[in-house]
């Protein structure tokens, strides 16, 4: 226990040095009074920011003015004609009046007309200054204990920021300052008592209001400061503006009205500069001002409005931290600081940040002390805000100090550290390396099976969509434009099917297991889905794409269809995705050729946005991505490193050349082999000419938890005449193959309650169900489960998305049924006319031909293999007129079966036949 404290004490000593250090320093200047006068500027700044609180209607001032002195033809008001003006006011029945006049002597005329007025005004109060040159009351209102205190406190720099409500003299006589005087009397009037709320009678309570007096020794910026009497902050209510104010010549001359009067506490005062009763005050207009003096009167009038606000309203009296508080504020800011330059340092050492970062955070904590010592004043609080920034400040300071001292000493150590067990080091690292390699090979499998598991999820709502756009394929009743519609979305979804292989190619890719899957294949069925699919890509992006296909192209070729198709289409989705403005073209050629094998090129061309040396170089290499940042979002930089691997694999390399600004070429020149078996039946007949079965009705029992995946085997195979049973799970599936016996059984791997595997295996026990086929159903990439399949008992492997004329196959060889099929006689008659005709064209007069633009037109578009865009003239010419119904239905039929070169053939015949008739007529 203490071995472990003292560990952690030696973690932490610069923090427990440091900030108690500098907290110490900065309290002890504090209380030398270092910093006195910015504190008191800071409070200064908050009464400028605050907002302004609305005019106190409780409170009249009658201000004396120099036009109200030179009036009177003296230096100061005579007797005569205050006495005037009192009894004008009184008149109006205020509350009680504040003279602030020194009245010991007389000033004639008119002196004993105050003297009557005093006698019989008894709600006048009149001053007498207290301390310093000490001035007597009037002796009228001194015989009548009506008499207030004129004297205010003044701080070191000569700033009135405190108030004296009461003191005493040394024969123990209370005297009351003017303001609490007069605002007593006004309280009492409403009820409100002056109370002792302890027995020393220091602390008292006003209406609302609890005064706690200001001590010597514990207010943290008054610590030397004299604390005679009964001593308050003064909350400022504002210069002359913020009360209502009335000149002495308007009171006299009967133009103040009652309502200003009537129930208020009315001052009476002088704001003439002759008067010399002006006193610089800590209060500001606003921050840019600069401290204007404020008269005597309307400095009693703030203590008094402070007064009313708090025994009235409840506004909390302005006071301040002990001088203990303020010691403990100042170490707490001074530990903030350490703290959060050393974190900072601490992650700026550890990974890259912005510049400044620790200069940032130390601003950022500043102004949360501002903030703090700001929202304290909103609530009546003055507490310190210059000795805790201080603190602050030079306690990140040391810390950062000690910090970089700490860390070159920390370097020097494990320099002499590595000097002398450099051996050991590498050894240790060796070992770490060795570690770090079983770690990565344990996050490359993690990787892996997360790749797996993700595409087994995108697998499952593919199985829907490819599925139904397969059964969609067989419906009688859609026109053409559906049924292509229906060819683009199961091309689209084939192709998506595609991309999530390819993301499982990476981990192929990178353990050097990615090998080629070569087959016979029809090469302009394959180029003609590929410019469909980029065709869509260019129209949405309102670009052209044209195509040039080689005439000398063979019928099909024999390679790994699912490799090149991924390259091309890898190749072709860049340079349309970089190309904003103008065309990319798509082009096929034969460059060389042989008996059997071929050199082909197929060349990309765009007028993209291009690259420069540096990107060129780096365009191949995994997850990187050139050209604009809002392009680059749109795939993850690893397209092209994949399809250069995999164009290594067929022995070849993609080839660039590019200029910025100007569009980019990519090439791939490939040695295929040219097929002749092609045309070989290899599958099924097609699914959409299926309409029965010529053998016993079969029953299938269709086990997945995922009803979408059961409704499409359901909606597939009982219209053929199939009867099929759903289960959603294992057990379920067990009790109804005991009740209707069925011929053969679909499952999935993942279910709930007894998953594929153990259905399997139940089945495959089962006394009177072990013969019964079954087929394993799932969108799991694991091979694993492919052999584990079998293991238990599986018949057969259906991946998913499913293929319906996969399952066609597997259906006859484990049922031996045979399928029907549908006989479009009339169809066969057409294809069967179409080749007469057009053995005939030169003979054949029922045959209209359209227009030779429109047939020039047609050629283009075959020559470049644009199957879409025949489709689009063909439209158009039967819209033209019905007469070309008979020409479009020929060409149409030939567009659908992709025979490109027998539409070339077709048309150029048709146009020889035009120029022969055009010479005829000549």
């Amino acid at each position: 226990m203490w071995s472990r404290f003292k560990k952690l004490v030696w973690q932490w000593r610069i923090l427990l040095i440091t900030s108690p250090s500098v907290a110490i320093c900065i309290i002890v200047a504090s209380m030398l009074g270092f910093f006195q006068l910015l504190e008191w500027s800071t409070l200064e700044q908050f009464f400028a920011i605050r907002p302004q609180k609305p005019i106190d209607k409780r409170i009249l001032i009658v201000t004396v003015d120099e036009q109200d002195l030179t009036a009177s033809g003296k230096a100061v008001i005579p007797d005569g004609v205050l006495a005037d003006a009192i009894t004008k006011i009184s008149i109006h029945k205020p509350t009680v009046i504040g003279m602030d006049f020194y009245r010991d002597l007389p000033v004639e005329p008119g002196h004993q007309k105050l003297v009557e007025v005093m006698k019989n005004t008894t709600n006048l109060i009149g001053i007498q200054k207290f301390a310093g040159d000490k001035v007597p009351p009037p002796p009228t209102l001194a015989k009548s204990a009506r008499v207030a205190l004129s004297d205010l406190l003044y701080d070191s720099d000569g700033k009135v920021r405190r108030s004296l409500l009461s003191t005493e003299d040394d024969n123990g006589n209370v005297y009351e300052g003017l303001a609490i005087h007069l605002s007593r009397i006004y309280l009492e009037s409403k009820g409100i008592q002056l109370e002792s709320v302890n027995g020393s009678q220091s602390i008292l309570r006003l209406g609302k209001a609890i005064f706690i007096p200001l001590q010597k020794k514990q207010e943290f910026n008054y610590g030397a400061v004299d604390m005679g009497g009964y001593q308050i902050f003064l909350d400022f209510q504002g210069f002359s503006e913020r009360f209502e104010t009335v000149t002495l010549r308007d009171v006299r001359n009967g133009k103040v009205s009652a309502a200003k009067i009537r129930d208020r506490i009315v001052f009476i005062g002088s704001i003439a500069a002759s008067s010399n009763d002006f006193h610089l005050v800590g209060f500001r207009r606003n921050w840019q001002s600069e401290n204007d003096k404020m008269a005597g009167v309307i400095v009693h009038a703030n203590i008094a409005s402070q007064i009313l606000n708090a025994a009235i309203d409840g506004k909390p009296l302005l006071r301040g931290w002990s001088t203990f508080n303020a010691w403990l504020w100042i170490l707490f800011w001074s530990i903030i600081g350490s703290c959060v330059s050393w974190y900072l340092l601490e992650v700026k050492a550890s990974r890259k940040t912005i510049p400044g970062l620790v200069v940032i955070g130390i601003i950022c904590t500043m102004m949360t002390i501002v903030a703090c010592s700001y929202g304290a004043f909103l609530f009546g609080w003055w507490i310190p805000s210059v000795s805790p920034i201080l603190a602050l400040l030079l306690s990140a300071i040391a810390t950062t100090i000690f910090y970089k001292q700490t860390q070159l000493e920390l370097v020097n150590c494990q320099l002499q550290e590595y000097l002398l067990t450099l051996e050991q080091k590498v050894s240790e690292r060796t070992q770490e390396l060795a570690s770090a390699k079983i770690v990565a090979d344990v996050a490359n499998q993690a990787k892996s099976e997360f790749l797996a598991n993700m595409s087994h999820e995108l697998r499952t709502p593919l199985n829907g969509i490819l599925g139904y756009a397969q059964i969609l394929q067989r419906s009688s009743t859609m026109n053409a434009t559906e049924r292509n519609g229906i060819s683009v979305i199961y091309e689209c979804g084939s192709h998506l099917l595609t991309l999530i292989n390819d993301i499982l190619d990476l981990s192929k890719i990178e353990a050097r297991k990615l090998e080629l899957d070569s087959s016979n294949f029809h090469l302009h069925s394959f180029l003609t889905g590929i410019v469909e699919i980029c065709r869509i890509r260019a129209e949405a992006k309102g670009i052209s794409f044209f195509v040039e296909l080689d005439s000398q192209l063979p019928i099909a070729i024999y390679a790994d269809e699912k490799r090149l198709r991924q390259i091309l289409l890898n190749l072709i989705g860049n340079a349309i995705k970089f190309t904003d403005i103008g065309k990319v073209l798509f082009k096929v050629t034969i460059i060389d050729s042989q008996s059997e094998n071929q050199k082909f090129r197929f060349e990309i061309i765009d007028t993209g946005v291009g690259m420069n040396q540096k990107q060129q170089s780096q365009i191949f290499l995994p997850f990187e991505q050139v050209g604009e940042r809002n392009k680059q979002g749109q795939g993850t930089g690893l397209g092209l490193a994949i399809s250069s691997k995999i164009a290594e694999l067929m022995g070849s390399q993609i080839q660039l050349e590019s200029e910025l600004g100007k569009g980019s070429r990519f090439w791939l020149d490939l040695d295929l082999t040219i097929s002749q078996e092609w045309f070989k039946p290899t599958q099924s007949s097609p699914i959409e000419n299926i309409i029965g079965i010529r053998s016993q009705t079969n029953k299938i029992l269709i086990v997945d938890d995922q009803l979408e995946n059961r409704s499409l085997i359901v909606n597939f195979l009982v219209p053929i005449g199939f009867h099929c049973y759903e289960a959603s799970n294992g057990e379920d599936a067990l009790i109804q193959a005991e009740q209707f016996k069925p011929d053969l059984i679909i499952s999935d791997l993942a279910m709930p309650r007894m998953n594929g595997f153990e259905f399997t295996r139940a089945l495959k026990n089962h006394p009177t169900l072990n013969q019964t086929k079954i087929i394993i159903s799932s969108a799991s990439v694991f091979e694993s489960d492919r052999h584990n399949s079998f293991a238990a008992g599986g018949d057969d492997f259906l991946p998913k998305p499913v293929q319906l004329n996969d399952l066609l196959k597997l259906l006859k060889k484990h049922l031996q049924v045979v399928f029907v099929y549908g006989h479009d006689f009339q169809k066969s008659e057409v294809f069967q006319t179409e080749n007469t005709q057009f053995n005939n064209l030169g003979t054949n007069s029922e045959i209209i031909y359209p227009p030779a633009v429109d047939i020039n037109q047609m050629l283009d578009l075959s020559m470049r293999g644009n199957i879409k865009g025949i489709h689009l003239i063909l439209d158009k010419i039967e819209q033209e007129d019905e007469k070309y119904m008979h020409f479009t239905s020929l060409i149409r039929q030939l567009a659908n079966k992709f025979e490109i070169k027998k539409i070339r053939h077709h048309i150029k015949s048709i146009q020889n036949i035009q120029n022969n008739k055009v010479e005829i007529n000549e």
